[in-house]
């Protein structure tokens, strides 16, 4: 048994106590409370002016592309170019590189308070080696079939192993790449095991404009280079690329979209009227200079939406609150609380772990960070949001983390 205690505690969206203390029991939260008598055999750290809070969520992530950090700046606002450069980078990286970039993403992930992750594996050849991560992550397997995508047989190999749960993840999901890269007989299967497995589906949607016009238009860049290499792709009937994939009921209702960068009205509807989830990538969005992203319309019409980093191909942080940083930056008249929830309750929500993730309650897994705070007139929720020091404690699934040098 271990029991935490500190000035501040936020337990939970507009919860926060102050003294508070957390008591641990295995992986699990047993007690919070301003005040705990300890037991003869349990362990109490006073940790002082400090804030405890629920580890951050990072809802999409490539780990496996965080080696990638700065290769394609180059192409920094043409994304069709960019896809093609990371063809190429891909090609030049072995299973071994895959998997260090993978270690290294995880590592910079825990220095910024991240402890659970929704990843996007496309090298489950990696899985074929042993690894360590202290982070919660929730796995979704990408599948491409678009060109020439052959599978080795270590490709084949791992793709069983992640359907048998190997630690550190735990396999939750498919992820068709996306409507230009995934077939549509791809997509139904897709849909057809989320449903079997009870699981979700992560699909990357209207991410470019180059996206948005080759199926709204069936033109631009886009369209031209997918269907030279599949001429099949010029066959289908123009609409917004969230309704390519909604009309043919390609949707379950445990999808979570990732970008939308680019939608019309009708789409807004579609997004109302069904539960999907909607991931904002704040610095890969920047990093494109796509159009503003419609985060005030999706909130009014109570979507729920998350926040991931996407790859380092198209960001230079792995850090949750440079990402809320830039977004706020965009819009400053959301309100903090809001975007706490983007990064800890809504993605629980998303993967049907509310209540057991993203937040400081009885019952719930113990994933918790640790900051110092020094500066008592602050508001505390302000002070994470916008700081910049590195949390001293972590904790994944009740174990204390020691990999930070801090710690």
């Amino acid at each position: 048994m271990l029991t935490l205690k500190a000035s501040h505690v936020l337990c939970k969206p507009g919860l926060i106590l102050s003294p508070g203390c957390v008591r641990i029991q295995g992986n699990k939260i047993l007690e919070v409370s301003r005040s705990l008598e300890a037991g003869p055999k349990e362990t109490v750290l006073d940790l002082g002016r400090a804030i405890i809070f629920p580890g951050l969520i990072n809802a999409h992530c490539h780990l496996e592309y965080t080696l990638f950090k700065g290769k394609l700046s180059s192409f920094r606002g043409s994304f069709v170019e960019w896809i093609k450069g990371m063809v190429q980078l891909k090609r030049t990286f072995s299973s071994r590189e895959y998997l260090e970039s993978f270690q290294t993403g995880i590592n910079l992930a825990l220095r910024s308070a991240t402890t659970c992750l929704f990843d996007i594996l496309s090298k489950p050849e990696i899985l074929l080696f042993k690894f360590h991560s202290p982070l919660r992550i929730y796995s979704f397997l990408e599948l491409i079939d678009v060109g020439k995508s052959g599978w080795s047989v270590e490709k084949l190999a791992g793709s069983l192993l992640f359907f048998q749960d190997p630690f550190p993840f735990k396999a939750i999901g498919i992820s068709p790449h996306s409507p230009y890269t995934a077939s549509l007989e791809l997509y139904t299967l897709s849909k057809a095991w989320c449903r079997k497995e009870k699981g979700f589906l992560m699909t990357h949607v209207a991410e470019s404009l180059d996206e948005y016009r080759m199926f709204k238009e069936k033109k631009g860049a886009l369209f031209e280079f997918i269907s030279s290499l599949n001429p099949s792709y010029r066959d289908f009937t123009p609409s917004s690329p969230l309704r390519f994939l909604a009309e043919r009921e390609l949707l379950g209702p445990n999808s979570l979209l990732v970008h939308l960068n680019y939608l019309d009205r009708a789409d807004y509807d579609l997004l109302e009227k069904n539960p999907w989830t909607v991931v904002y990538c704040p610095k890969s969005h920047a990093f494109f200079g796509h159009d503003p992203f419609a985060l005030p319309a999706l909130l009014e019409k109570n979507v729920n939406i998350v926040l991931g980093t996407d790859s380092l191909a198209s960001n230079d942080s792995l850090d949750m609150r440079k990402e809320i940083q830039v977004a706020h930056h965009s819009y400053p008249s959301i309100p903090l609380l809001d975007w706490w929830k983007m990064v800890t309750v809504n993605p629980a929500k998303a993967i049907g772990m509310a209540g057991k993730l993203g937040v400081i309650s009885p019952g719930a897994y113990a994933d918790l960070a640790v900051y110092p705070f020094d500066q008592p007139s602050s508001d505390p929720l302000e002070f994470l949001l916008f700081g910049d020091s590195s949390p001293f404690m972590i904790i994944v699934d009740g174990r204390i983390v020691h990999c930070l040098e801090t710690l």
